[in-house]
């Protein structure tokens, strides 16, 4: 995870971070969450773990599960001052509903209790991706 995508410039605003989970993701197809890897440069790591088979709202055991591998790269991402980025996609209108809110605001509070430094909470939709926290 600390090599970073050479070939790819850093991620130094938020139209580059939009921009590339624009590339990454692509169009919306499914419903699942994407981790995306910078170190303190702003350069992506090559690393891209997509997770499917989340609710359409966000559940204990789940978000359990994804508190338990966040706490896992926090040493790795604090050594090379890197951060996650986190992309909700979904199927359905380009609106930011409810649900997508909910899961922005437990995805900040897993990181924040795993002592993950998060650069943003995105949500990807068939019509493009938007900043959600």
């Amino acid at each position: 995870m600390t090599t970073p995508a050479v070939d790819l410039p850093p991620l130094t605003s938020d139209e580059d971070v939009l921009a590339r989970i624009d590339a990454v993701v692509g169009p919306a197809g499914a419903q699942r969450l994407w981790l995306l890897f910078v170190n303190g440069d702003g350069r992506q790591s090559p690393a891209v773990v997509p997770i499917s088979g989340l609710p359409r709202s966000p559940d204990r055991r789940r978000l359990d599960s994804l508190e338990r591998i966040l706490t896992g790269l926090e040493g790795e991402l604090r050594a090379d001052r890197g951060a996650v980025i986190l992309t909700w996609e979904r199927m359905g209108g380009d609106d930011a509903v409810p649900t997508d809110h909910e899961w922005a605001e437990e995805l900040t509070d897993l990181c924040r209790t795993a002592q993950v430094p998060l650069r943003g909470v995105y949500l990807r939709t068939p019509g493009g991706v938007q900043r959600l926290r």
